[in-house]
């Protein structure tokens, strides 16, 4: 199963930036790829629209959620990740971080195995 992670509204640079965090966690390493979107008429090239992580038994789930909460608590934006795996997802940000994270871990953990 893959988790499917978007920054709203459209942050390129964050999601670039986010995409290395959750590279350089060990149990997320070579699972995390970025999906670029389609090329506009006036565009040069396309952008990243969104991060997939693949998850799988091992804990994945929970290694991403822990990384999303912690990677957002150290932004100074008001920046808001939606994260979407089998059919159900949910959105923090900063501001609801601590109220949202044991939903996100259930939404991860969901395709886990857990």
């Amino acid at each position: 199963m893959d988790a499917r992670i978007s920054i709203e509204p459209g942050d390129t640079d964050g999601l670039l930036a986010l995409s290395e965090w959750l590279s350089g966690e060990e149990g997320l390493r070579g699972h995390v790829r970025t999906v670029f979107g389609p090329i506009g008429e006036t565009d040069l090239g396309s952008a990243v629209e969104l991060l997939t992580v693949a998850l799988g038994a091992g804990g994945a789930g929970s290694v991403l959620a822990s990384a999303l909460v912690t990677w957002l608590k150290t932004r100074r934006t008001s920046a808001k990740i939606t994260v979407e795996a089998e059919g159900r997802s949910v959105t923090l940000d900063i501001e609801t971080v601590g109220d949202v994270a044991p939903l996100l871990e259930q939404v991860l953990r969901i395709g886990d195995g857990d």
